[in-house]
């Protein structure tokens, strides 16, 4: 009895190493999909229905036989997911899909004003930053900062907002995710 499991373990072992080995991705990288990121498909056992290429302005990808998905905002893993049930919807029984980023553009934001570092920063890929945690990569507010008036500008679309990250940073408010281009000004307090 104790051979016939060994063997079976011994079996499966080598078969979930097989498996594995067949998805491991060459090349790429995971995480959160960007805009303008260049995507790789893999539909494996099925190559012609894989693509590559960079997302379009509205953060899709036109994929064979399921048309556009829009990818943008998402991680590689839900992504796969996605891919795999439009695919499983009439067109294959049971998809294997691996999406890796291979090409991101670099992710900067700039902040300036009174803090001990100001300068442009680089937003890791497929990382969420943010503002809390951009200002603490300037190496922290000065002393005459004022917190309650900082000024975020959207390099998405220039728009400014005010924020209190003095309530950020006492847990009153959320915190508030960057994005690329995104200007950072903190100005100096009035006593």
């Amino acid at each position: 009895m104790k051979t016939i499991i060994s063997i079976l373990t011994f079996l499966f072992s080598v078969s979930m190493a097989f498996g594995q080995a067949v998805s491991v991705p060459v090349s790429g990288k995971s995480g959160l999909v960007g805009p303008s990121d260049t995507v790789s498909i893999t539909v494996h056992r099925e190559p012609e229905l894989s693509a590559n290429g960079q997302l379009a302005k509205d953060g899709t990808i036109s994929i064979p036989l399921i048309g556009s998905v829009r990818l943008v905002g998402k991680t590689t893993s839900v992504a796969e997911f996605l891919i795999e049930s439009k695919l499983r919807d009439g067109y294959l029984v049971r998809p294997d899909v691996t999406v890796l980023i291979t090409k991101s553009p670099i992710r900067t934001v700039t902040v300036n004003g009174h803090v001990t570092s100001p300068g442009v920063f680089n937003l890791p890929d497929g990382e969420q930053i943010t503002l809390r945690k951009v200002i603490s990569m300037a190496g922290g507010a000065t002393d005459v900062a004022n917190l309650k008036k900082v000024t975020l500008r959207r390099g998405v679309n220039g728009k400014s907002y005010v924020i209190n990250l003095k309530d950020i940073m006492a847990n009153k408010t959320q915190d508030i995710i960057l994005q690329k281009d995104d200007f950072i000004h903190v100005p100096e307090g009035w006593f």
